[in-house]
């Protein structure tokens, strides 16, 4: 009798540690709040975006080549008004190559006089600000392409995402093509061209753009 009463009150006993089946459940399932995101308006900076170009060129026996290269120091803002403007640093251009990098800077780019570039547009800021977490936005962009001189009207295919309240991520979605003809560059593509033993350099250069922005109440 006494062994039957024990074992009772141990199965008693586990019973009242042991945790409530449905509670747990419930927990396990409850929904996970959603990230408060704010829409107020805001100003979005991006340092050191990824901006790659690719440049193609043919040799004597005209077989073409196609390589990347990149810039590696720029600034970009949009602010609250939603106006966009991005500045490159055209002495940070990298092609892995270090004399071919120098003769970029000083024959085409011609550094010395022209160092940066700048792309600026007008937004809809209320397009960017409004997005939630995980959503996207695609954008026809025109812009204004200041380079060399020159000044170009550009038009970029975007993809503008939002990865958190206070991030967004904006991409090209595909290459903006520009001209070596258009941006007074002909000159000096062609030394590169003679120094290169090469036939010829194709004049239209697709550039793409991604870089993280992220937010300021600036």
């Amino acid at each position: 009798m006494k062994k039957s009463i024990a074992a009772i009150m141990t199965v008693f006993a586990l019973a009242a540690c042991a945790p409530d089946q449905a509670n747990t459940n419930q927990a396990e399932n409850a929904p996970v709040a959603a990230q408060q995101v704010p829409h107020d308006a805001a100003a979005w900076t991006a340092e050191n975006s990824q901006v790659i170009f690719l440049s193609s060129k043919i040799n004597k026996q005209l077989n073409s080549i196609t390589e990347q290269s990149s810039f590696t120091t720029s600034t970009a803002r949009l602010d609250k008004e939603g106006n966009f403007t991005m500045n490159v640093d055209l002495s940070s251009v990298k092609t892995n190559i270090d004399i071919r990098d120098q003769r970029l800077k000083d024959w085409v780019f011609e550094i010395a006089q022209f160092p940066q570039a700048e792309i600026s547009g007008k937004l809809d800021p209320n397009a960017v600000n409004m997005l939630e977490v995980g959503e996207s936005l695609h954008l026809k962009q025109p812009l204004s392409l200041n380079i060399h001189g020159q000044k170009l009207d550009i038009e970029a295919d975007l993809s503008v995402q939002r990865n958190s309240a206070d991030s967004i991520s904006v991409n090209t979605l595909a290459p903006v093509l520009l001209d070596v003809k258009k941006m007074d560059m002909v000159q000096g593509v062609a030394k590169l061209v003679e120094v290169m033993g090469l036939s010829s350099i194709v004049e239209q250069v697709p550039v793409s753009f991604s870089a993280e922005f992220k937010r300021s109440a600036e």
